[in-house]
């Protein structure tokens, strides 16, 4: 059995798997994985309410399930962590853009098209 201390309290790991780790709350023992167990004692020390690491594991795999997606538009990298039609984002010109893809590919080709004249005009 593997022990372990965090924010003040004992962590034991469950039987001879370190995958599940347990701790005493306020007589509730709370078990998960370590990492669970460790944002549920954080929860504790700064709501003083319990939650069941369980409930932090389902929001993990809410979020590993959210699919990115990325894509290059005239030389720049377009990003979607969150699968949301509004969620893109680019790097464009140093500044962060956020919106739809569509949004940000036809601010992306005004810019371009803007520097283009520019320049021509210039060479006038």
């Amino acid at each position: 059995m593997a022990v372990a201390t965090y924010r003040g309290f004992t962590l034991k790991s469950a039987g001879q798997s370190t995958e599940v780790w347990q701790v005493k709350i306020k007589n509730h023992i709370l078990s998960g994985n370590k990492a669970a167990v460790k944002k549920s004692i954080d929860w504790w020390c700064d709501t003083a309410s319990i939650i069941d690491p369980k409930e932090f594991s389902a929001v993990e795999a809410k979020r590993e399930q959210a699919t990115g997606m990325q894509e290059q538009f005239a030389g720049f990298t377009l990003k979607n962590d969150t699968g949301e039609p509004n969620g893109w984002y680019c790097i464009f010109n140093g500044r962060l853009i956020k919106g739809s893809k569509l949004a940000i590919e036809k601010h992306i080709e005004k810019t371009i098209l803007e520097l283009r004249q520019a320049k021509a005009a210039a060479k006038k």
